[in-house]
């Protein structure tokens, strides 16, 4: 407890600060710093040129009170690794091996939400003719995400988007939820002062998330036209294990070893939580891959169901038909009942194209068309 009560003071506040500049006094602290080490205003905006999402607390003589580097006049410089663009004019540095203090007047305030928090930050753009590149594209070479496509006013960090994706796979947590925690660690105490960017964070993670399904398919790069027709359009993951037709499984001639390594072992199952309830829909909020990933094609899927009749004839699987009239009062109000889904029985990764909403029900008809999807090639 006493060291964590001493890390709540610095004996080195409102010292001479240790770079020995005529008047500097040490009152600024990073806790995002090893050590957290008390400089002057100068060294503070020096050896955060290049990190300014830093949190940063000022000493106000009996205790360290939370500021930023933005209210310290930091300004993050794009297009030339963190220097200031040759093409913009920049206030002259108190010493010549210290980095030059921007001009907010001519500087863009923009909202980075980051792990940590919500933070302002003071951005000057490149400039510079005949290399001047868009603002998004600069944005994105320092490792920030903007929320809009034009003259964004908010950006998240690659951490924090990636973050929350991490966490939303492992352990469910919602966007919201996780935008909440965002505000809290930005100010415990008076949330509603922070600026509120979650519409602009949902919009930025479903772009990110869509840039990550080209980059991991390698649609970007021509990888499709290397593979198998038919996973070539796939943006799913392939089992590494199981034999893949065309990329580790040949013809018998060129098979060793035992029967069972080039053998295909699938499961079939469905989950009856997974449901839709009835709701007002949005119109925009459509596929943007449909047919293309795990689950079927939407529209091929319905016109299906309505050629095919489900055999008349009774389950002999007891728990099967008992299974259906125990979940029969969870239907009501619900558009889908869950899924049923095709997955390698060995590895546990689920086949391409295998997956179909449930309705009322798992039937024969549903699981074969999820079959059929997951032995295709």
């Amino acid at each position: 407890l006493k060291e964590l009560l001493s890390m709540e003071i610095n004996p080195r506040a409102a010292q001479p600060c240790s770079c020995n500049r005529e008047g500097s006094t040490a009152l600024y602290r990073c806790l995002d710093c090893d050590h957290h080490p008390v400089k002057c205003k100068v060294c503070t905006l020096s050896t955060h040129q290049h990190l300014a999402l830093h949190r940063i607390e000022r000493w106000d003589g009996n205790h360290f009170a939370a500021t930023s580097l933005f209210d310290l006049g930091h300004i993050l410089y794009l297009g030339h690794d963190g220097d200031p663009c040759p093409c913009v004019s920049v206030d002259p540095a108190p010493s010549p091996d210290l980095a030059p203090v921007g001009n907010k007047r001519s500087s863009e305030q923009i909202s980075v939400v980051h792990t940590q928090g919500i933070r302002s930050v003071a951005i000057r753009y490149c400039i510079c003719p005949g290399s001047k590149a868009p603002h998004v594209n600069q944005l994105l070479r320092a490792g920030l995400v903007p929320g809009t496509p034009d003259r964004p006013e908010t950006a998240f960090s690659i951490e924090a988007l990636g973050l929350f994706h991490t966490l939303n796979m492992e352990s469910g947590i919602g966007m919201y939820d996780y935008y909440k925690t965002l505000v809290r660690r930005t100010d415990n105490v008076f949330t509603q002062d922070v600026p509120d960017r979650y519409n602009q964070f949902r919009v930025a993670m479903r772009f990110w998330r869509e840039l990550q399904v080209d980059l991991h398919s390698g649609r970007f790069l021509g990888l499709p036209e290397h593979l198998p027709e038919h996973v070539g359009d796939s943006l799913s993951y392939l089992c590494p294990a199981c034999p893949q037709p065309g990329i580790n499984f040949f013809s018998d001639e060129e098979r060793s070893g035992p029967e069972y390594i080039h053998s295909l072992f699938l499961a079939v199952d469905g989950n009856f939580r997974l449901q839709l309830k009835k709701k007002l829909r949005d119109l925009h909020d459509f596929h943007l891959h449909d047919g293309r990933a795990y689950f079927r094609n939407e529209e091929e899927y319905k016109q299906y169901l309505t050629t095919v009749k489900e055999s008349k004839q009774p389950a002999t699987c007891h728990s099967f038909t008992a299974g259906n009239v125990a979940l029969a009062g969870r239907y009501k109000n619900a558009v889908v009942t869950g899924v049923v889904a095709v997955y390698c029985a060995r590895h546990g990764l689920f086949r391409p194209d295998s997956i179909v909403d449930l309705e009322k029900g798992e039937k024969y008809i549903n699981s074969d068309y999820a079959l059929s999807g997951a032995l295709s090639g």
